[in-house]
């Protein structure tokens, strides 16, 4: 003893001493933490939560959905998205098994959609850390052409319909998309207009029981085999309290696609869209007109946690090669 204090380093009952064995401590300590080391091990290959570090965040209910995209991604994706980059599109059966695995309906936000795609299948209420880990694990896939082909306008384009729509309009539109069998895309930025979007040119004047849409837009993902688009337009008068959202249909006389050649993402169908005297029904305004500026930017918050989550992952592929 010194100074009357034992050093007995075997008999010390705090489990947080650093001086006690594996042996002394409480494995109720152990409950409910996160020892798992889940992929490649790699340092910085797989985020901290994959290699038996502790979040509040993740739980069983994560770590199942995990599992579930992993096993998707290695059997059905991982071998086949090179060749799908090259020839620059995507199996249309392959949206149709992403939306029967749950990743289209994840990627659509929070609360999960059960009134269009029934109750969610893996019996818990999805929350926003599950769709990044749907993103995290197809992101694996180090393919941005993949993520923007298949998730890029469902998680875009999709949402204002979902949140702004008429049910008339839900209900035609969104089982389609959650299963695999139509896509939608957002379409803001144009050949004048990206980031300042207070200030796009498209215009739609109401006309009776329609709108007629005119204008441009570029770098629209999705575009090219999109049968929905979510049309950002000036309805009224100039910045951003002029702004309404339209929803367009494929099939519209006036609406025109041409798919733009890029350096990358080939898959994911980047296109220049015109809107020529294209007649919109009154019904299909998102929400109310002139609020469209606020609805974008409400979106745009899913958006960038979307695409954050999608780069992250591929962050990390470029690391681990």
């Amino acid at each position: 003893a010194i100074l009357g204090i034992s050093c007995d380093l075997g008999t010390s009952t705090d489990p947080f001493d650093h001086a006690s064995t594996p042996a002394d401590m409480d494995p109720s300590m152990l409950k409910n933490m996160n020892t798992e080391v889940f992929g490649d091990g790699l340092p910085f290959g797989d985020p901290s939560w994959y290699q038996a570090y502790n979040s509040p965040y993740y739980n069983d209910t994560h770590r199942k959905l995990r599992q579930h995209f992993r096993e998707f991604v290695d059997a059905e994706i991982m071998s086949n998205v090179h060749e799908w980059d090259e020839a620059g599109a995507i199996p249309k059966e392959v949206y149709e098994r992403a939306g029967e695995q749950g990743a289209l309906a994840l990627c659509l936000g929070r609360p999960w959609p059960k009134e269009y795609v029934g109750e969610c299948p893996w019996g818990f209420e999805p929350d926003y850390f599950h769709e990044l880990v749907m993103y995290d694990e197809i992101s694996r896939t180090g393919s941005g052409g993949f993520l923007w082909g298949i998730a890029g306008g469902t998680t875009i384009g999709l949402p204002p319909i979902y949140h702004h729509a008429t049910e008339e309009v839900r209900k035609r539109v969104i089982p389609r998309c959650l299963k695999g069998e139509a896509a939608a895309c957002l379409c803001i930025t144009e050949p004048t207009a990206g980031s300042d979007v207070a200030n796009l040119r498209s215009t739609a004047k109401l006309e009776g029981d329609h709108y007629v849409l005119n204008g441009e837009k570029k770098w629209i993902t999705n575009g090219i085999f999109a049968d929905y688009f979510t049309v950002a337009c000036r309805t009224g008068g100039p910045g951003m309290g002029g702004i309404s959202l339209l929803l367009v249909e494929r099939g519209m006389p006036g609406l025109t696609t041409r798919k733009m050649k890029c350096s990358g993402v080939w898959s994911s169908g980047t296109t220049y869209i015109t809107f020529d005297d294209v007649k919109v029904p009154k019904e299909n305004l998102l929400g109310r007109e002139n609020k469209g500026f606020q609805y974008i930017m409400q979106n745009f918050n899913h958006e960038r946690f979307a695409i954050c989550a999608m780069t992250n992952r591929f962050s990390r592929v470029c690391l681990e090669e």
